[in-house]
């Protein structure tokens, strides 16, 4: 149709709409709002010509209209001090989270304000923010009550523990994954395999040590859970490390939950000499930069923070819109199976087919790990 300006980016626009109908643009307002006193079949026309065009309304314009700010509040952790947070957010985890919901806020009009630690209702009203994702919630966390009450609507990512029965959040599928690792290096051949825990009461932590517990119970293993402060990621991981590798019984395999805890596990067998894998199976809960980098290669966690991001950011305008919302976002993680936890000179690794079949895979594949 003639008349299509286009001039946005190539959105077309209400004044697009107008021009090509031939008539005001509070004319085209009141027939896609179901406003005014319009004949019934000039409202279907310019519907229509709507549809024709690809015309989507404006969600800041309709921000403006309903009094919104058209702003999403992304909330990280807050741990320790202000290096404890510069460390935080600097991980590739949380940033991956902030990209996925700026891009996901963004391809639907809204924008995104990373906050800094907010603890009162005059802060909040200060940002304005017409919902909030808020990442890894404590127990019982005392701001989603505080912002639900504001009526602000939260999305989590991650869920609250203490609220079972909310939907709004989303998460991989935390059991299974430590599940999935556990099998993968007890097949490699590992037998007492410590786990590195945060101390912390998200719900990733709390679903990854019941889950490790439940398997070792499983198979007569003896559980060795390592609490790690989240202080100092590195560091405090090191000194985790070598308090294991020092002790009568050292493991003969370690999964670091988070992130930067490998570097520090990493750090500790180098030290002493012990090689990785030969001498000790090394696998971290969530993939990063470093994982993939270290030499060798740290089997890893894919989490999909973007995508957790983006299913989190969808849960939070379906709430905003008045949508329904039937359940949490569950999002497949992928399991990167690397050098630190394959032996010998093979460059491939059997694994078994779902026909029970063997075939050879190479161990840097990507392994989807779906919900049940």
């Amino acid at each position: 149709m003639n008349g299509v300006s286009n001039a946005i980016g190539g959105r077309v626009t209400i004044r697009d709409v107008a021009a090509a109908a031939g008539v005001s643009v509070t004319t085209v307002s009141d027939a896609l709002n179901d406003k005014g006193k319009l004949r019934a079949e000039t409202r279907a026309r310019i519907q229509r010509i709507a549809r024709e065009l690809g015309y989507r309304p404006s969600r800041v314009a309709q921000a403006f209209r309903q009094g919104r700010t058209g702003t999403i509040a992304l909330v990280l952790p807050n741990v320790g001090g202000p290096a404890d947070e510069l460390e935080m957010i600097s991980l590739d985890f949380y940033m991956s989270v902030a990209a996925g919901a700026a891009r996901a806020a963004f391809r639907e009009g809204y924008a995104v304000t990373l906050t800094p630690r907010i603890s009162t209702a005059e802060e909040w009203h200060l940002i304005g923010p017409d919902g909030v994702v808020l990442c890894d919630p404590l127990s019982a966390d005392s701001r989603i009550d505080m912002l639900e009450e504001m009526g602000i609507p939260v999305v989590s990512i991650e869920r609250d523990p203490a609220r079972p029965g909310s939907p709004y959040y989303a998460s991989g599928d935390n059991a299974q994954n430590i599940r999935d690792l556990l099998d993968h290096m007890h097949q490699a051949g590992a037998r007492r395999i410590a786990l590195l825990s945060a101390e912390a009461t998200w719900a990733w932590v709390l679903d990854g040590e019941h889950a490790y517990r439940a398997w070792c119970a499983e198979r007569g293993l003896p559980p060795l859970v390592v609490p790690v402060s989240l202080d100092r990621l590195e560091a405090d991981s090191y000194r985790a490390t070598c308090a294991l590798l020092d002790g009568d019984e050292p493991p003969d395999g370690i999964i670091a939950s988070a992130e930067q805890y490998s570097e520090g596990s990493t750090r500790a067998c180098r030290e002493r000499g012990i090689r990785i894998p030969d001498d000790l199976l090394l696998a971290v809960g969530m993939d990063s930069r470093f994982a993939q980098q270290c030499d060798p290669p740290i089997t890893a966690i894919d989490l999909r923070p973007a995508d957790q991001a983006t299913a989190a950011v969808d849960l939070l305008l379906k709430r905003l819109s008045g949508e329904q919302v039937d359940g949490p976002a569950i999002v497949p993680s992928k399991l990167h199976i690397r050098g630190s936890t394959q032996r010998g000179p093979a460059p491939f690794s059997d694994t078994a087919t779902d026909d029970g079949h063997s075939r050879r895979r190479d161990p840097a594949d990507a392994w989807p790990m779906t919900p049940p």
